[in-house]
């Protein structure tokens, strides 16, 4: 695929993502419009049915204090015929609502048929209230008051039903709304347990003789409803509440506290001790109305902040659509527009430069190039081609001395590995092979780090039979490290064969302590002798890991505490330490490669770790327990390769004088 496609194509690609992102989130906020038109279309079915659940409460309580009072002395005049034009009122706004509501709530016919209902049953009731208010015998009316007031109290009950389960369907989100809603609820709850005692109160006042012992039940349980609905109205007061909702909240509070729950707790306990009441019917019919007008004002109050809050969402909603749509359109016209300038302006450009370009690769210099005006990238390729184009001899001759000094290289690094690979064939020799001088035998183990290695060590016989040996570790590694140790191995090895008569090792040590010059690195040492004609032996340690005694017996012994290396102190003193080296007793010298090597924790392999290998193995041969240790620090570091340098000297005082096999 092509560059210009490839541009086109992502041109094209980013500008349907985009749109499609646009949509994605026109699709959300067009829910969002929709979910709020339903939870307004919603609240107004269910404004309606509370107002309507409200004013039939109210018409119970008329009709059925009409039907107990013929001579019409508890309330208004005209007051039952205004409830009842109240509860058509509010139901038939509810029916309008609900069919309002058909392409949002997907319940709207389950919730007419149930309004058809309610309206038909409500119908029935009051044609049999009207036959009873209009009859000549006033008992009639008492008779039908009770099935009026369980009749219409259903009613009521099923209209409740229907306002939550629209709840339940439509349930806002927002928790101010939701809050609200919950508070209409526990109003309810509230004005409909007020209303109750309303009826059943002045029933109970009218004939105090009559009341029997459900009445009070009834009366004392809607009472606890009572209060247990403004619990949860308290419960419900954290929420962010509109001032006016607050203050309506209070007064009506007030008015509860104060005035009805004291008053409806005094005539309760009145009638039960049958003692005189200080109020009529018609009193406590009027101070529980004025109760249920706040609880309507608070209603009113929280409908007309909710319809207020739901109206702004839908008004959010519906705009934030609208901005979304236009947001797409102007997308399509960038989108469109991009096409086309990335095609005039990028693409025939880059064809011009790409065509050019592959000429210049096929080294065809001669080929001109496009002559572009331009101060943009596409200019500065251009640029950018013609100064490739001027360099590209330059190039290729830089390219050909490139190779010839690679090739040189190779050939420097070639060499020297040969030189170093000789090296280390020279420093191996240096060492003495294993073998037996008089009665002491010897043989190491050596493991350089590298090809070349910083540890040395030799054993030598002087004129006077004595046997002197030294083990070397220079500090560093590679080939500094290794010139310095070759001059160590002929400096020291120079200083055994010639000691004078009388000079002690110690003296030895100083002097090549105070003559090693500054400038090279400075190196442990343990450099000792073999006294031919005792069983003694005697060596200085100089900052080398202290040496392993293993006696015939199977014993094991550190030897020394460390000392100062050579080259690090020009004013070092030296203390010699003698010790017992008898028959089949063997000397262990190591640098600190071995008890240093890590493993892949970085644990170090250590001088327990050493001398346990070598107590129990202390009956083995020099050989084995050289090829033990060599196996266990293998092991140990889980790999063949050192970060130092390793050498180990053992030597071993036989029983007797052998001849000499080799000197070194």
């Amino acid at each position: 695929m092509k560059i210009r496609h490839t541009l086109l194509i992502l041109t094209a690609f980013l500008g349907i993502a985009l749109l499609v992102a646009v949509s994605i989130q026109i699709r959300a906020e067009l829910l969002d419009y929709q979910t709020a038109q339903r939870l307004a279309a919603s609240n107004a079915v269910r404004e309606q049915l509370l107002l309507g659940t409200e004013a039939l409460a109210n018409e119970r309580s008329q009709t059925f204090v009409a039907l107990l009072d013929p001579g019409r002395r508890i309330g208004r005049p005209g007051s039952l015929e205004e409830a009842r034009r109240r509860v058509d009122t509010f139901l038939g706004a509810a029916e309008r609502e609900l069919k309002g509501t058909a392409g949002f709530i997907s319940s709207t016919d389950a919730g007419l048929a149930a309004l058809a209902r309610i309206r038909e049953d409500i119908g029935g009731l009051r044609r049999q209230a009207d036959t009873s208010l209009a009859s000549d015998r006033p008992q009639r009316g008492g008779e039908f008051a009770p099935r009026w007031f369980q009749e219409a109290t259903r009613l009521i009950g099923d209209l409740q039903s229907s306002r939550l389960t629209l709840l339940q369907q439509e349930r806002p989100l927002e928790p101010t709304l939701r809050a609200e809603a919950n508070l209409r609820t526990q109003a309810g709850i509230l004005s409909e347990s007020i209303a109750r005692n309303q009826a059943l109160m002045s029933r109970a006042l009218m004939e105090p003789g009559t009341v029997e012992g459900l009445e009070f039940d009834a009366i004392s349980r809607n009472a606890g409803r009572a209060g247990l609905a403004w619990e949860l109205i308290d419960g419900q007061l954290g929420s962010p509440l509109s001032p006016s909702v607050t203050a309506a909240i209070a007064a009506t509070r007030e008015d509860y506290t104060s005035t009805f729950a004291p008053l409806q707790q005094s005539l309760l306990n009145s009638l039960l001790s049958k003692v005189p009441i200080g109020i009529d019917a018609a009193q406590w019919y009027d101070a529980t109305d004025h109760s249920l007008r706040n609880i309507a004002h608070l209603q009113q109050e929280l409908l007309g902040s909710s319809r207020n809050r739901l109206e702004a969402t839908l008004r959010r909603a519906r705009l934030s659509v609208l901005q979304w749509s236009g947001l797409l359109l102007l997308g399509i016209a960038a989108v469109i527009g991009s096409v086309l300038v990335v095609r005039r302006r990028v693409v025939q450009p880059l064809e011009a430069l790409s065509q050019t370009m592959l000429r210049l690769a096929d080294n065809d210099l001669s080929t001109p190039l496009p002559r572009l005006m331009r101060a943009d990238e596409i200019g500065e390729m251009n640029d950018a081609l013609r100064v490739f184009k001027a360099n590209a001899i330059q190039r290729e001759r830089a390219q050909n001395e490139k190779q010839v000094l690679h090739a040189r290289l190779r050939e420097t690094y070639r060499q020297l590995r040969k030189d170093l690979e000789a090296a280390a064939v020279i420093q191996g020799a240096m060492l003495p092979p294993a073998a037996a001088m008089g009665n002491v035998s010897y043989r190491g183990l050596y493991r350089p780090s590298s090809l070349i290695a910083g540890d040395t060590y030799n054993v030598l016989r002087r004129n006077d039979g004595g046997i002197g040996f030294f083990q070397v570790d220079v500090a560093g590694h590679g080939a500094a490290a290794a010139l310095v140790s070759v001059a160590c191995h002929h400096t020291l090895s120079q200083a055994i064969l010639t000691r004078t008569q009388g000079m002690r090792l110690e003296e030895i040590a100083a002097q090549i302590n105070n003559d090693w010059p500054e400038d090279l690195p400075y190196f442990t040492m343990i450099l000792g002798e073999i006294h031919p004609r005792t069983h003694q032996a005697s060596i200085v340690q100089a900052g080398h890991p202290s040496p392993v005694v293993i006696r015939s017996d199977g014993l094991v012994e550190m030897l020394g505490e460390g000392g100062f290396p050579i080259g690090m102190f020009p004013a070092a003193a030296y203390e010699r330490l003698d010790f017992e080296f008898a028959p089949h007793d063997r000397l262990l010298i190591y640098s600190d490669g071995l008890v240093e090597a890590e493993d892949k924790d970085g644990e170090q392999f250590s001088e327990e770790r050493l001398r346990r290998i070598v107590g129990e193995n202390a009956t083995d041969s020099t050989r084995a327990l050289l090829d033990r240790l060599d196996v266990a620090v293998r092991t140990w570091r889980g790999s063949e390769t050192l970060d130092d340098d390793l050498s180990v000297l053992m030597l071993e005082r036989l029983p007797e004088r052998i001849p000499v096999d080799a000197v070194h």
